[in-house]
Formats: structure tokens, sequence, C-alpha cells
């Protein structure tokens, strides 16, 4: 969703880079069945893949996700259309931002973020409940106690109403849209330009935090007996928000590694990781390149909201997905944040 509306675009890569195979646990790149055997076949021999009808499974889903990725943006606008019409809200007065929602603690990190210092942004972070790392992941009280069991509520009423819904990527099962469930334009919209550029800006200033101008949002949920935990990945985000919604599970703690794309500065030296827990009604805020992943819950059910925001002052130059010059696709919706510039030639098909 772009912040002051407008067309939509995504990169062309989007319907051939980064396919998830959850069995195998690693995201592939798919041109040509040539290719693909190439790159891919030996490595999926050794992670199980061995006979040939395994192997033809692992093709027909990388055709039917393909197909599905294809149809996506039109079926989300049709779906967003359809929810718009006929949803019946759990908890309406939600569904515009208010400030009794957010932690008071909050109010105090963005009014330090607006002072444009960032050592007292820093220390406003610390003093506030907060956390800092070396490796610039930064977590800090976001929601109230109630707001978070209020949009839980929200959510689950959701997920149960009537006619599908989509998923909000290719690695989770359980989650749902915002954007398709209409929530974002009254609540993620006015907290993304009212509390989260200001922080985004003065601590992601090379990353486009200063630029954002769209976002993407959606929910995820682990629970016993369905997605426990979400591989090691990167987000298709200039700057990513993970809230934590509940409390009532055990495990499931984020581990933070390198850049991706960035392997000459990580070159001689060994993996570093930074993991942590994910305290309920905090953010946890980093850049959408830097490698994650959610470790398996133990126990209970966690449900988190995720903002991935971006800049198309970033990703006009360099696709965040393939790192090249983007190959622009004209969708009707949910785009990727990518806006038409002169000189560009548009590549819509």
């Amino acid at each position: 969703m772009l912040l002051k509306g407008g067309q939509e675009y995504i990169c062309s890569c989007f319907f051939k880079r980064n396919i998830f195979l959850k069995r195998y646990k690693m995201h592939v790149t798919f041109e040509s069945q040539d290719q693909f055997q190439d790159q891919y076949r030996q490595l999926l021999r050794m992670k199980g893949c061995a006979t040939e009808k395994q192997y033809k499974d692992v093709l027909e889903q990388i055709t039917s996700e393909i197909e599905r990725r294809r149809a996506l943006h039109k079926l989300t606008a049709d779906r967003t259309q359809r929810f718009k019409d006929t949803y019946i809200k759990l908890h309406p007065d939600i569904w515009i931002l208010k400030e009794p929602f957010l932690d008071s603690r909050f109010f105090s990190i963005v009014a330090d973020a607006q002072s444009k210092s960032l050592d007292n942004l820093l220390f406003s972070i610390l003093d506030n409940s907060g956390n800092i790392t070396e490796m610039e992941v930064y977590q800090f009280p976001v929601f109230s106690s109630d707001m978070c069991k209020l949009l839980i509520e929200e959510i689950e009423n959701f997920e149960s109403s009537p006619h599908a819904k989509t998923r909000p990527n290719t690695m989770n099962e359980y989650g749902v849209s915002l954007d398709e469930m209409g929530l974002s334009q009254g609540l993620i919209l006015p907290l993304i330009q009212k509390y989260l550029l200001p922080i985004c800006a003065s601590l992601f200033p090379s990353w486009g935090g200063g630029t954002i101008d769209s976002f993407k949002a959606f929910s995820v949920k682990y629970e016993m007996g369905n997605d426990l935990q979400l591989a090691t990945h990167y987000d298709n985000a200039e700057v990513t928000i993970n809230i934590n919604l509940g409390d009532k599970y055990e495990g499931g703690n984020l581990q933070f590694g390198r850049i991706f794309g960035d392997e000459e500065e990580y070159e001689g030296k060994g993996e570093e990781s930074y993991t942590c827990d994910h305290k309920k009604g905090h953010g946890i805020l980093h850049c959408g390149r830097r490698m994650h992943s959610a470790l398996p819950i133990t126990q209970g059910m966690r449900t988190n909201l995720v903002i991935w925001m971006r800049s198309s002052t970033v990703r006009n130059t360099q696709c965040p997905m393939c790192l090249s010059h983007p190959s622009l696709h004209e969708v009707p919706a949910e785009g990727e944040g990518f806006t038409i510039q002169s000189p560009w030639s548009c590549s819509c098909t």
C-alpha cells in the first residue's frame, strides 16, 4: 500500500525468485527446467529429494507457486473489495488509530526521534524498556496490552469469516493480510506516518528509512501442530518492524545474522548472530535485508504483526530481492513499492 496513493509496480523477479520449498527449507530461483536442474538438483538430493517422484513434486510445487504469483495481485484486489463490502468488524473502534492504543513509553521514543538526535533516540529506547544491538536490531514498546488483545481477536475473527484469504507470504501458512482485511488504511498507515517514520529516518538513513513511501502489513501465527518456526530469510522491505501481540507461548526467539547481499563484508569472518526473546506489545525494528529466523515455539500460540516498510527511492535503483536494477511490471493492487521515474521505461506486460 502506498502512503500517498498512485500506481503500484513489482519487479519481474517476483515471478521467478525466492520461491520457498518448505519441505527442504530453502529458497530457489526458477527460470527454466535446465537452469533449475543445474543449480539445485544435487543440493536437493543432499536435503532428501532423492527420487524422481520427489523431484517431480518439487517442479509441480514451483509451477503452482509461479501461477499463484501471476494471479496474486488481481485476486488480492478482488478480495480486498469483497471484504470491504462484507466483513463485519468485531472491534470497530480499533480500525482508526488512537493514542490510547499505544504504549505510553512509545511516545517518549518518538519524541526523541523527532529531535533528530541519534544519541537522544538510542538513550530513549534504553530508558523506555527497549534494547539496542551492534547489529542494528532495536526492540521497544509500541502497543498497549489491551490493544494487543483486541488486535488478536480481530485477526482471528477475520480468519474465521467466510471467503478465502490470501496468504501474506510464501513461508507462513497461517496469517492474514491486513491490507486485504482493510485494517491498514486507518490503523497501520497513521502508525507509520506519525510515529514510525521519524524512528526509521534516524536509525536507518542509509537503508531509506527517511524516504519510506509504501508498506505491506500482515499477521503471522505460530501454534503447536501448525507452523512452529520460520526458516532463515530476508524481507522484501527496506525496514521491517515485527510486533508481538501475545505472551501465551514458550520458545520462539528471533535470531538475526548478516545482511543479505553484503557477502564481501563478511568474507573471512565467522557467522555472527544475535538471538532475542520478543515481549508482548514490543516491536523489533531491523533492516529488511538482515537475515533472520524464528526459532520453534515449544508451547502455546504466538501472533505477530509484521510491517514491511519500503522506499521507492532505494528500490527504484536496486530491487532488494534480486539486487539488480528492477524490471517493472504494473499490478492492480499491493505492489512492491516501486515507482516509474524518468528515464525509465516500464517493462509491463
